[in-house]
């Protein structure tokens, strides 16, 4: 949301979070994290340590934080807690690497670390020795497939954001399957539990939470984006909208005169009503509590945005 919401619309709003019931299980995964990079030698387990000290756990938990972890616990199933240990370590490892690679790719000056790179590839390494035990063939052709589309979606926003073309809706959903990687962990759980019944319906659910995910981001990332000269589906409407003038302070007029950022928000929680029915499918008891809690976030930034507006008009 940047600097156009109130202070108050970027405070995590303290629900009653479904995320702290998983604390416990994400404390035991990251204390395998930091045992993991005990083991690497010397500069190696620096870089590792350097990266992870900047992620916790409460990072995971907190109220705007997208559910990966969670994911695989609420589908869990009767997976044996050494299988599922695996699982999440698996997960986080392979989250790490992808987050330092996109750091690497969208901002080399700043968050981007090319040395990371180095870490990053015995993380992955780990990711997948840790995953594969627990996958049939199913399941592991399901994981690689869930990779390519995430390493295939990632470039083709990062053509978009980068340039000045003209952004559709529908590539902005096509693009939120960059986070196909999700589904891997939800693959090797069902894989685990012998469920062969409900895999259809990982990848629309993993689809519609990114969908919801990259609108709310949009919204609360525009003026860090349009500092960057980033081309976001929120900035590219505004600068549609400002008859593609693109200047920065008619961007900012239409992101503070217009109701653009809620409508984006509004889209962000009909996109949670439409994961609803496929994780009711994946049998996910604690998903709609969250749909609720995120829902009643999304609430929450778009009334402060509309306040905002009011009284800027009401000062005009």
């Amino acid at each position: 949301m940047g600097s156009h919401g109130p202070p108050e619309a970027r405070r995590e709003q303290h629900l009653v979070n479904v995320y702290e019931e998983n604390r416990e299980m994400l404390e035991q995964t990251w204390a395998r994290v930091r045992a993991r990079l005990d083991t690497y030698p010397g500069r190696l387990g620096e870089l590792g340590f350097r990266f992870f000290d900047q992620v916790g756990v409460d990072s995971l938990i907190a109220t705007d934080a997208a559910p990966l972890l969670h994911l695989p616990l609420w589908l869990r199933r009767d997976v044996h807690p050494q299988a599922m240990g695996d699982i999440l370590e698996g997960t986080a490892l392979s989250y790490a690497y992808v987050r330092i690679l996109d750091n690497l790719v969208d901002e080399p000056e700043s968050s981007g670390s090319a040395a990371l790179m180095h870490v990053a590839n015995a993380l992955l390494w780990d990711a997948l020795d840790l995953w594969r035990p627990h996958a049939n063939a199913r399941a592991w052709a399901a994981c690689r497939d869930a990779w390519l589309l995430y390493s295939d979606r990632t470039e083709a926003e990062r053509r978009i954001v980068t340039g000045r073309d003209a952004y559709a809706f529908e590539d902005f959903v096509e693009h939120a399957q960059k986070c196909a990687l999700a589904e891997a962990p939800l693959y090797l759980v069902l894989s685990s539990s012998g469920d062969a019944r409900t895999w259809e319906s990982v990848r629309p659910l993993v689809h519609e939470l990114a969908v919801s995910y990259g609108l709310f981001n949009d919204v609360m990332g525009n003026a860090r984006d349009l500092e960057r000269g980033a081309h976001s589906f929120l900035l590219a409407k505004a600068r549609a909208l400002a008859e593609n003038r693109g200047g920065g302070a008619d961007v900012e007029r239409i992101l503070a005169t217009t109701s653009l950022q809620e409508r984006f928000l509004d889209e962000a929680a009909v996109a949670l009503d439409r994961a609803r029915p496929h994780a009711e499918a994946l049998d996910m008891p604690n998903f709609p509590i969250f749909a609720e809690e995120r829902k009643a976030r999304l609430r929450q930034v778009k009334e402060g945005i509309t306040l905002l507006r009011l009284v800027s008009s009401l000062a005009a």
